[in-house]
């Protein structure tokens, strides 16, 4: 989607909402499975590769009910067609700026063409866009991660976090679901080491918040903050 001093313990090293994909250039393994629903279907919802727009917008959901975002500035990393700003404009939180960035740029052309007020969507390759980790106070990540291993992720939550301004919110499979791994198929996703990612976020900041009491246990989200919230 900020002045917290931390010690960091991963830096940026890669590129996780990416490259303007062409024929010139080999997909990240973390964009393949994007790539290929955005070649079968285009820049729709089903190129997101969510299984249901349900369960997209109880995720965001959460996300509001753990932030007020009236009046920030979001950077939504991973934005796919321009959904949670759509959402957060359906639900009339006036939010001061929105910039959502994506590697493919056919969900960009799609998320522009939604003419959302006060957002704008880009194809961004954030490594070479550095700048793009700076001047916004929240950075949300909403399914983006799913496709990435539990370390590329972190770096990246890491990375957000040094540089925004009041913190990061995202989510992400939880191995703490008491499901049997035998019996579900999540690829390309997988599931992250719960307890790992909350030692890590505590490693940043103490004020963190964690929920997963919504789709019974499969799905958790994390809120990492430089400030604790007033009361």
């Amino acid at each position: 989607m900020q002045s917290l001093n931390c010690s960091c313990p991963y830096t940026l090293g890669f590129s996780a909402s990416g490259i303007n994909m062409s024929s010139e250039h080999t997909t990240p393994h973390y964009l393949q499975p994007y790539q290929d629903a955005v070649d079968k279907h285009g820049g729709t919802f089903e190129a997101t590769l969510w299984r249901s727009k349900e369960g997209q917008v109880l995720r965001f959901e959460v996300f509001t009910r753990e932030i007020d975002f009236t009046n920030t500035s979001i950077l939504d990393i991973g934005c796919g067609i321009g959904d949670f700003a759509a959402y957060l404009e359906q639900k009339k939180i006036e939010f001061k700026s929105f910039i959502g960035i994506d590697a493919i740029q056919e969900m960009i052309l799609t998320a522009n063409e939604r003419a959302i007020k006060n957002a704008t969507f880009k194809v961004t390759d954030i490594l070479k866009s550095r700048s793009m980790l700076s001047h916004y106070d929240w950075a949300v990540f909403s399914g983006t991660l799913n496709s990435m291993s539990q370390d590329e992720a972190m770096e990246l939550i890491s990375n957000s976090f040094q540089a925004c301004n009041v913190g990061v919110a995202f989510n992400f499979l939880s191995n703490q679901s008491w499901r049997d791994p035998a019996t579900e198929d999540l690829r390309p996703a997988s599931r992250f080491n719960t307890l790992e990612l909350l030692k890590i976020a505590f490693s940043l900041t103490p004020n963190v918040s964690f929920t997963q009491t919504y789709l019974h246990g499969h799905d958790g989200t994390i809120v990492l903050r430089k400030h604790e919230v007033p009361q």
